[in-house]
């Protein structure tokens, strides 16, 4: 199959928050993507998606705390497989697949990267210290994207080389916990970086996209919110300022 952008898209979500495992009992597989339960909404995009590529919708269940989409099409976990993905743990040896990789395609690389950063991302926002207006000493305004993995091949070699086509500027940190595995990110940082980010890669989670969105309306965004209460937010139910009452 030809790599198109959704399907890249795809990948990088599956790499973030998808597993592959055996059915007992069968000689077949189950495939999942599993998240918590304010990223419905980019599972549905998910759907979609896996629709649009395989002509196969799969069914999304929800659960009190979380919301997972299965799909137990053998062929779909056998390209998924074909493609680079193991059965089973996957984290510390994880790939992106060669079929994009080896076509230095601009447009499959940030849908990768903008399905990953939806699965496995992070987007946060920091107070500043020291000799600052006092806005900046009280409101979360300083932006930071994260992406992580406990796979050095993923993050420093296949992410790392995708990025040196984008205008952005990473920050790679390797951080060694003492009886786990270790962990190496990506951090982007600050509101130049953050808008290009944005404007070259861009983000299909709700989630991620509605933090931004309160940031650039209102300057800053509150830390541990819900999507719920940045819509709030943005249709203007909701005063941010009220996160900050007893500052």
């Amino acid at each position: 199959m030809e790599v198109t952008p959704e399907l890249a898209e795809l990948f990088g979500a599956y790499i973030g928050e998808g597993s592959i495992s055996a059915k007992k009992g069968s000689n077949g597989f189950q495939m999942s993507i599993a998240v918590g339960k304010d990223t419905k909404e980019w599972l549905n995009y998910l759907v979609n998606l896996f629709e649009q590529v395989f002509n196969y919708r799969p069914k999304l269940k929800q659960y009190s705390e979380s919301c997972s989409i299965r799909i137990w099409d053998r062929k779909i976990c056998q390209f998924f497989i074909d493609a680079g993905f193991p059965v089973g743990k996957k984290a510390p040896i994880v790939r992106v697949p060669k079929a994009i990789m080896e076509i230095s395609d601009l447009h499959n690389y940030k849908a990768f990267l903008r399905g990953y950063f939806d699965g496995e991302g992070c987007l946060h926002f920091s107070r500043s210290y020291g000799r600052y207006i006092e806005f900046k000493k009280t409101h979360h305004h300083y932006p930071r994207l994260l992406l992580s993995s406990a796979s050095k091949y993923l993050i420093v070699g296949d992410i790392a080389y995708m990025l040196k086509y984008t205008s952005l500027r990473p920050v790679f940190r390797e951080i060694v916990h003492e009886g786990k595995l270790d962990e190496y990110n990506i951090t982007i940082s600050g509101a130049v970086q953050l808008e290009l980010w944005m404007r070259e890669i861009g983000s299909s989670n709700p989630v991620h996209f509605s933090k931004y969105e309160v940031w650039k309306r209102f300057g800053f965004c509150p830390p541990n919110t819900t999507l719920e209460q940045r819509r709030k937010m943005l249709s203007g139910e909701l005063d941010p300022k009220v996160f900050y009452k007893n500052m």
